[in-house]
């Protein structure tokens, strides 16, 4: 097995899709089947002008993973999650092809 990095991205918006920056999102990720969720990152991640949280973190692979983004709410919006559920995550793979002249 391997390792390969990915990058995790979360986008908070409004109810009218409006960008929420400045905002408190946490991210984690755990293998498909199981209970307890993991950190990705420091949580939380604080939106940037385009309303996205994003972090990267180093899976083993291949595997199937999954992956949670979580606002908790403030004075002005109300809590919010999402969930991406088996997402398999494979091996990078390298092709090289030689000539040789006969």
């Amino acid at each position: 097995m391997g390792t390969r990095t990915v990058q995790v991205e979360a986008i908070l918006t409004d109810s009218d899709g409006n960008p929420l920056s400045g905002k408190e999102v946490y991210l984690y990720y755990r293998l498909s089947g199981e209970t307890t969720w993991n950190d990705i990152g420091t949580n939380p991640h604080t939106t940037d002008s385009n309303g996205k949280a994003t972090d990267t973190i180093d899976l083993s692979v291949p595997n199937d993973y999954d992956f949670k983004a979580e606002f908790q709410g403030d004075a002005d919006y109300e809590a919010s999650s999402d969930e991406l559920l088996n997402q398999r995550i494979k091996d990078k793979t390298l092709i090289s092809i030689t000539v040789l002249p006969q």
